[in-house]
């Protein structure tokens, strides 16, 4: 249980009643008692409870999804499994966006907890263990999705990252290329980390030395931070004949990128992206990427917090073993590689 404002009235020595007046800036109380209250509240991290038959109850039917950027369309797809699974099942969705902020992360799960949401989808992820510790002494269930700590066993749905990276630069290295440049996510992210270790191996067990120039991290996963990276890459001498994009937001910035350095795709240069999201076929020269399921995905991602929400309420919490879903990717070859099997 968090502070509550009986907690705050008990130490300030005035009713509950002059505690919300304070906190919500009410005319009847005056500013020093408000400078007082409002001191205790953010001394003890009062957290605004809007839902309150929510916290009577415990029987709250919201659930929240925190993702790094909602027009993306990976993560939109994912957004609509959760949806729709939630909706069948009787509960509505709060979805935040993160942009990959870690102060943005904390100030969602704050929001969350404030309307006491029956449970989060956590799509983001930094790596402040500490986070997801203070959820599960809050008792409140959660499922991690695309992402997962390495320090914390807890329920998550991703695919296997490293093998989808593995086949993505093998088959580059099959059409003939050793120079491959790999643009990356935030290195943190642990799905960042699998996906360059997949490189890695596949440039390994071909014999291809890893040039450390040709790796480059970003800061986020906008289109514009594949272009600025593309860049980079195509100013190296020798600069890559082929690249390979953590996600295809990236790699269609990686696209524009190419163009500005007056090449083309796939003449001077392979690309390779991640997701297949419903553009990726539409470009004009349609991506090579590596598929997984996002639909599918956000629906188990639910689906496995609807069951812990349910299991919670009926047995009072349950020590069920975590659940591990692990989808497999697939590699979807187009003319961006420079042959084209669709």
């Amino acid at each position: 249980m968090g502070i509550t404002m009986k907690d705050i009235a008990k130490i300030a020595g005035v009713s509950v009643n002059t505690v919300s007046r304070a906190l919500n800036d009410r005319p009847e109380i005056n500013e020093e008692t408000k400078r007082q209250i409002k001191e205790i509240a953010k001394k003890l991290n009062y957290i605004p409870n809007t839902i309150a038959a929510s916290l009577a109850s415990r029987k709250s039917k919201t659930i929240g999804l925190i993702i790094p950027d909602l027009c993306d369309p990976f993560f939109a797809k994912q957004a609509r499994g959760v949806e729709d699974t939630a909706r069948q099942n009787g509960y509505s969705v709060i979805i935040i966006n993160t942009d990959e902020i870690p102060d943005h992360e904390q100030e969602a799960l704050n929001t969350l907890y404030g309307i006491r949401v029956a449970g989060v989808i956590l799509t983001s992820v930094f790596p402040a263990v500490e986070r997801i510790k203070d959820l599960q002494r809050k008792q409140i269930p959660l499922v991690l999705l695309n992402r997962f700590l390495r320090q914390i066993d807890t329920d998550y749905v991703i695919n296997d990252n490293k093998q989808g990276a593995y086949a993505a630069t093998k088959h580059l290295l099959n059409l003939g290329h050793q120079r491959i440049g790999i643009i990356l996510g935030p290195q943190h992210i642990t799905s960042v980390q699998d996906r360059f270790t997949g490189y890695r191996q596949a440039l390994a067990e071909a014999g291809v030395e890893l040039r450390k120039e040709y790796v480059v991290y970003g800061e986020n996963l906008k289109p514009e931070t594949g272009e600025e990276i593309a860049q980079q890459l195509l100013r190296l001498n020798p600069r890559p004949t082929a690249i390979f994009a953590y996600c295809d937001s990236l790699a269609i910035g990686a696209c524009a990128g190419v163009r500005k350095m007056g090449l083309a795709i796939p003449r001077d240069v392979a690309l390779v992206g991640y997701d297949d999201i419903p553009y990726a076929a539409l470009l004009e020269v349609p991506l090579t990427t590596v598929a997984q399921p996002a639909y599918e995905m956000g629906k188990t991602a639910c689906e496995i917090l609807i069951e812990r929400i349910q299991s919670e309420r009926e047995k009072g919490g349950s020590a069920a073993q975590t659940k591990h879903i692990v989808f497999k990717p697939e590699l979807v070859v187009r003319k961006s590689c420079g042959i084209d099997k669709s």
